[in-house]
């Protein structure tokens, strides 16, 4: 589903992390979708040098398609104030390096590889 369009030098509030140093624009419907902290999609590599997205479950006709912006990058600027409505909102999605152990749990392993390979939750700089 995001397909890249092109690598950008700073990060803006609709470029994917997609490494330490690396953010990109991802076309559409990707670039359209937005953050819950209890999102109804996870995120994985594909072979387009983006990401896939994958139901979590079901997902009704007409529902909005949303996912967390902390599986990919590792300090957000995006949602200082989250209005994603779910009952385990966050109330920010500050990124990856603001997670708890048991909210890194939540994302199922829909975690940006580059960020998999930090040895632990909050550890500050990369």
């Amino acid at each position: 589903m995001g397909r890249l369009v092109a690598p950008v030098d700073e990060r803006t509030e609709h470029s994917f992390q997609m490494d330490w140093e690396q953010h990109v624009e991802l076309d559409s419907p990707a670039r359209l979708t937005n953050h819950s902290c209890e999102p109804n999609t996870g995120l994985r590599d594909n072979t387009d040098d983006g990401y896939d997205f994958i139901a979590l479950h079901p997902i009704a006709v007409g529902s909005e398609i949303c996912w967390d912006y902390a599986s990919t990058e590792w300090e957000s600027i995006a949602v200082p104030s989250c209005l994603c409505g779910s009952a385990r909102c966050r109330g920010a999605s500050l990124g990856f390096r603001y997670l708890t152990q048991q909210q890194v749990a939540a994302l199922r392993g829909f975690v940006a590889p580059y960020l998999i390979t930090t040895a632990g939750v909050g550890l500050g700089t990369p």
